[in-house]
């Protein structure tokens, strides 16, 4: 009877201990439910964002810093109880390096051009941090706290770019979402997706040639659109084509878009209605340098 005790301990208990701990690996990590993108994982499916906010944050990069932008000024005089947060390259990269993983920092260090990185870097910041992203060479015609006109349910504000029935040779999607400036809780799911796109796009985009509808596609408004609305389909059913000539704003779940002359009051062409309407958010002055990188990489 000592024998058969001795087996069952020797070579039973083994395999019902390895067997428990397989599914507990499968069934119990966080890296069952998701890619980790931070150094420390952010499960997916337990936050609860009807209890979280958009923080009172300001974010803004530049190679330098703000001194020389006179438009920073907007956001501090319309917003002051946000926190301006300003971001060299410099800080940038040592932030990523901080709370991102080593596929996200190994992504962010191999690309080729600056406004890769600004544009990854936004998503990042944004969804570590909570709050607004706006480019550098924006104006704040509105205060931050009145976008969501009254709504607390709101997770992410974007607006609409463009919306252009030749958008194949004006934009780069028929209706396409603004990335110059957006906002967002911490851990959004949308902006997770982003960073977890960006990383496949990585891969595809790192060793070819680079044009505008590479960089669009790699990092810039063509993902960020695509990421959005793919977004929309899975979690809501909404299709894109039903946010066409959106004349108000729109909450789907947590996410509020907003028409044209929020963020792109410039477009008159599509609809804008100027910088004195009272939808308008911000005025973007296109200082910045896509199309005059692009120029002077494609010189070198």
């Amino acid at each position: 009877m000592g024998r058969i005790y001795s087996f069952i301990i020797l070579i039973i208990f083994p395999i019902l201990f390895f067997i428990i701990s397989i599914y507990y690996c499968l069934y119990s990590s966080p890296t069952h439910y998701e890619i980790i993108i931070t150094q420390y994982t952010i499960p997916i499916t337990e936050l609860n964002y009807s209890n979280i906010s958009i923080p009172l944050n300001i974010i803004q990069t530049g190679m330098d810093n703000s001194d020389g932008w006179r438009n920073v000024q907007s956001f501090r005089e319309l917003n002051p109880k946000h926190s301006y947060l300003f971001f060299t390259d410099i800080e940038a990269e040592n932030f990523v390096r901080k709370h991102m993983s080593s596929d996200v920092i190994h992504a962010y260090e191999i690309m080729p051009m600056t406004i890769l990185k600004a544009d990854f870097f936004r998503y990042i910041a944004t969804y570590i941090l909570g709050g607004v992203y706006s480019d550098i060479d924006t104006e704040c015609l509105r205060a931050i706290d009145t976008w969501t006109d009254n709504r607390t349910d709101v997770g992410l504000i974007v607006g609409i770019e463009a919306e252009s029935s030749t958008w194949k040779k004006d934009s780069v999607r028929p209706l396409q979402l603004c990335q110059w400036t957006f906002a967002a809780r911490p851990n959004h799911p949308i902006l997770k997706q982003m960073i977890e796109n960006i990383l496949k796009q990585t891969k595809k985009f790192s060793n070819k040639p680079i044009d505008l509808s590479v960089v669009t596609n790699w990092t810039g408004s063509g993902l960020w659109t695509d990421t959005i609305f793919d977004y929309l389909k899975k979690t809501y059913n909404v299709e894109w084509s039903t946010l066409t000539k959106l004349q108000c704003s729109r909450l789907i779940g947590d996410v509020y878009i907003l028409p044209i002359t929020a963020f792109q009051p410039s477009a008159y062409n599509m609809g804008a209605k100027g910088r004195n309407d009272p939808e308008a958010r911000i005025w973007h002055y296109f200082y910045g340098g896509l199309k005059r990188e692009y120029l002077k990489k494609a010189k070198t």
